[in-house]
């Protein structure tokens, strides 16, 4: 008997129990792994991904927290149909069971949720035809050159919105304009569409971070309530509370809308919302004080628990994912890129605009400029200069 068949009753239990809350879902396909693979997949987010630079540091960061203790990763769930999920050997049987929960909860989200059903499920397999395609590349036209190419891309990639529809709001998202005007290669562009589509499902998991980590985490407490006797629930109780921000956010607005409207309602929630829109109508003062969330006035040195603010705080979060708000100017000159950071009041470093308007440079191939910190900053066949 495999290490994993002592999970099936488990497993087939708590499906069992998921299934007559009302949840639903493609099927799950569990795998018992250990810590360097689970590393290894999630630094790269996909298995079988393209190999780069980036995703070793995320490795090594991963690995290294892992062996300090710092925290662990427990679970790992794909978006795929059907959906994969990693349980970890090293990990206890009980907290395994805690795993196994929270990923019923998280397939049940990728199966109804709104963005979700939108989303690409087969992008397992097309991550690996992105890195074949790469190696192809890297064969014929150099490995250097596509080294080079990869980190442009990647660079312009954290413009994606997985979320955006409008044409003309797409057209002001960077990448999306250079895909559109960019003067590539068949190739390039080939591989910009291949490095957008991997962002974009990526995005998506990222703007929904808090509801998908909440409903996962509020479906485990409640399936395991009928399955964990008092002292076991007691260990899940502590850590819980102990886990991170979108896991005990997410889980405390969706207690609350069950609480007060009952299950159904929260089910709703889960198939129509996702991180703003539960953020703006479902966090409360007294839920901000509660979980200790506040926004920090340097002038003042202290901390705000304004409802407002704080809502304010977590939805730029989701909006930008911390990079600048930087927009294509459309119009004008068809020639030269005129790029444009949409929030004065936050500074840019003069470094990063230098090694993001190089990179957007070796794609647009023509003068790129940067309006931001007041000046106006160019990247053209001379450098990088500022006026």
């Amino acid at each position: 008997m495999g290490m994993l068949d002592a999970y099936a009753p488990i497993i087939d239990r708590i499906e069992a129990l998921a299934r007559a809350r009302g949840l639903s879902f493609e099927p799950v396909y569990f795998r018992l792994t250990d810590s360097d693979e689970l590393a290894e997949v999630a630094s790269m987010g996909l298995p079988n991904r393209f190999i780069h630079w980036y995703w070793g540091g995320a490795y090594k960061e991963l690995t290294t927290q892992q062996n300090k203790e710092v925290f662990s990763i427990l679970e790992l769930v794909l978006n795929t149909r059907p959906s994969h999920a990693f349980l970890r050997a090293s990990n206890t049987y009980l907290q395994n069971v805690l795993v196994i929960a929270h990923v019923f909860g998280h397939v049940d989200f990728f199966a109804n949720n709104h963005w979700y059903r939108k989303s690409n499920k087969n992008m397992l397999n097309e991550a690996e035809l992105h890195a074949r395609l790469i190696r192809h590349y890297e064969a014929r036209f150099g490995k250097e050159r596509i080294e080079k190419l990869l980190d442009a891309l990647l660079t312009v990639a954290t413009t994606v919105n997985a979320f955006e529809r409008s044409p003309e709001a797409r057209r002001r998202r960077l990448i999306y304009f250079l895909e559109e005007k960019a003067p590539l290669e068949d190739f390039e562009r080939h591989l910009l569409q291949a490095v957008r589509e991997e962002a974009e499902y990526f995005d998506l998991i990222q703007r929904t971070h808090i509801i998908n980590e909440g409903w996962a985490t509020f479906v485990e407490a409640d399936l395991l309530r009928e399955i964990l006797d008092p002292r076991e629930w007691i260990t899940i109780s502590v850590q819980l509370s102990s886990r991170p921000a979108p896991y005990t956010i997410g889980y405390s607005l969706f207690k609350a809308i069950k609480d007060g409207r009952g299950f159904d309602a929260a089910l709703e929630v889960r198939t129509y919302y996702e991180d703003v829109m539960l953020i703006q109508e479902a966090l409360s003062e007294d839920m901000i004080r509660r979980l200790d969330i506040f926004v920090y006035d340097p002038k003042e040195k202290k901390k705000s628990y304004d409802v407002q603010r704080v809502r304010d705080m977590l939805i730029e979060q989701k909006q930008f994912k911390g990079q600048p708000h930087v927009e294509v100017e459309l119009g004008g000159n068809h020639r030269d890129l005129t790029l444009v950071h949409k929030d004065e009041e936050r500074k840019l470093e003069p470094k990063r605009i230098s090694l993001f308007l190089k990179a957007v440079h070796s794609l647009w191939r023509n003068p790129v400029r940067l309006r931001a910190n007041g000046k106006v900053y160019t990247y053209d066949r001379r450098g990088f200069s500022a006026t």
